[in-house]
């Protein structure tokens, strides 16, 4: 599929937790900005906040410490009275971005999440799904790529994370009730089209994570058995699986800290991101 606006938005879903999907998102940022010289801005939609920990690494406490603005802040739209006076201030691209790696022609950039986020939407009086997107189209139409890692529930995240994108990725593990998230995501992105029409919001695919599995039987009946079911359900919701799946290795949080010293069998994601950027249009 050609694709000639940029940037291209990606949210990270699934509404089943544990599946890889901040792995997938901090991987695919890494690629993209390295291996295929993008520019990418990676959000973090969470609030366990694990993108943000495996991008940020040890800066991830100052940035706590500090109380930089974060997703919190773009929610809230503004900046809240610091000490020493100065009242409420606008909210602006530099102030809610963290800079993970920066060449001369682009960067790796993210918006970084807190552990009180969900406490902050919950407090609001009716939060602004769209207002992620409201922040994105005013401050990023020069990247490139977005990928945005969303919460494993159905939210006022998860109306964000679709206003803003053109795509949804979906990680899933084949173990068992691997699909109990999968008829909770369709009905989801159903009821997303019928509300907003005039907004196109297209599966790229779903990602097989084998990184479940250790030893030689690769997950052995079981897996067969949640296989066949995923397969099922994706036929059902005409959604592409992606040839090449994720492996299981030790070496992706090597990987996600940009760490690239005997990446073991961590190394073929790099065939997995490939498939995604170019279905994506790269």
């Amino acid at each position: 599929m050609a694709v000639k606006k940029k940037p291209v938005t990606i949210c990270v879903i699934n509404l089943k937790g544990g599946v890889g999907k901040s792995t997938v998102t901090a991987l695919l940022s890494r690629f993209a900005f390295n291996r295929k010289a993008l520019d990418v801005l990676a959000i973090d939609l969470d609030p366990q906040a694990n993108l943000s920990q495996g991008l940020m690494q040890q800066e991830y406490s100052d940035f706590l410490s500090e109380m930089r603005p974060s997703i919190v802040e773009v929610f809230q739209d503004y900046i809240p009275p610091q000490k020493g006076g100065g009242g409420p201030t606008p909210l602006d691209a530099e102030s809610v971005t963290q800079v993970v790696l920066d060449r001369s022609d682009r960067s790796l950039d993210l918006i970084a999440s807190r552990f009180d986020f969900s406490d902050a939407l919950t407090d609001a009086i009716r939060p602004d799904p769209k207002i992620l997107a409201k922040f994105l189209s005013k401050n990023f139409k020069e990247k490139d790529l977005i990928l945005i890692d969303c919460s494993p529930t159905e939210s006022i995240f998860t109306q964000a994370a679709y206003h803003a994108s053109d795509y949804v990725l979906i990680p899933v593990r084949p173990e068992y009730f691997a699909t109990i998230g999968f008829p909770l995501l369709a009905e989801s992105i159903s009821n997303f089209h019928s509300k907003n029409r005039g907004h196109r919001l297209d599966v790229l695919g779903v990602i097989i994570n084998n990184a479940f599995y250790d030893g030689g039987n690769d997950g052995g009946p079981e897996k067969g058995r949640a296989m066949v079911e995923i397969q099922r359900e994706c036929k059902k919701n005409k959604w592409s699986i992606f040839r090449i799946p994720m492996y299981h290795s030790r070496g992706y949080p090597k990987l996600m800290r940009g760490d690239y010293r005997y990446p073991g069998d961590a190394s073929y994601f790099w065939g997995l991101a490939d498939e995604i950027l170019e279905k994506a249009g790269f």
